[in-house]
């Protein structure tokens, strides 16, 4: 980063249901040596919350919310950290606790265990649409042959009732021309 050390001001409102709804005015600093994990850890410290317990939504000063990234990038007067509760704590609580008795065992980092996770589950989807991929092609032959039959069977019933109507109409002509129609209908 090419950057000398950079002093950021921060207000820190706790959604968390830790009862404080009061902004808090603190500031981070922010070294040239740091990397994200650095910087995220760090943010965590001064806002007082735990990565597997809450999360940190960084807003600017038009309330939009931005990546860390902005941070160092840009110079706002001060940024709104918003702290809240991740939702779904009792799942990722034990998802963190099988990860970490499989990091016991197996000395495989979380991360990269849900990183796996995430790739299966693409390559899964991939495959699936693979699939329903050459089985259309394997049926397109068979659609174009029952389009072509069902247009067949749409002509050919019009045809009947074309043919149908034309024998009413030879019919019914003779009579019409003689002028005996009416006479016919009539009850």
């Amino acid at each position: 980063m090419d950057f000398s050390t950079r002093t950021i001001n921060l207000k820190i409102k706790h959604f968390d249901y830790s009862g404080d709804l009061r902004t808090i005015d603190k500031t981070l600093i922010i070294y040239p040596n740091m990397d994200y994990k650095a910087i995220n850890r760090e943010l965590f410290n001064v806002c007082e919350a735990s990565p597997e317990k809450q999360v940190l939504k960084i807003r600017n000063g038009q309330n939009v919310l931005i990546p860390i990234s902005f941070l160092i990038e840009n110079e706002e007067p001060y940024y709104v950290i918003d702290v809240a509760t991740i939702s779904c704590f009792s799942e990722l609580h034990s998802i963190n606790r099988y990860n970490s008795v499989n990091q016991l065992f197996l000395g495989v980092n979380t991360t990269s265990l849900l990183q796996d996770a995430y790739v299966d589950s693409v390559c899964n989807k991939v495959k699936t649409l693979e699939s329903r991929i050459a089985q259309t092609e394997l049926l397109m032959p068979q659609l174009e042959w029952r389009k072509q039959s069902y247009m067949e069977d749409t002509v050919s019933a019009l045809l009947n009732k074309v043919q149908f109507l034309n024998r009413r109409f030879d019919e019914l002509y003779p009579k019409y021309k003689a002028g005996t129609l009416g006479r016919d209908l009539s009850p």
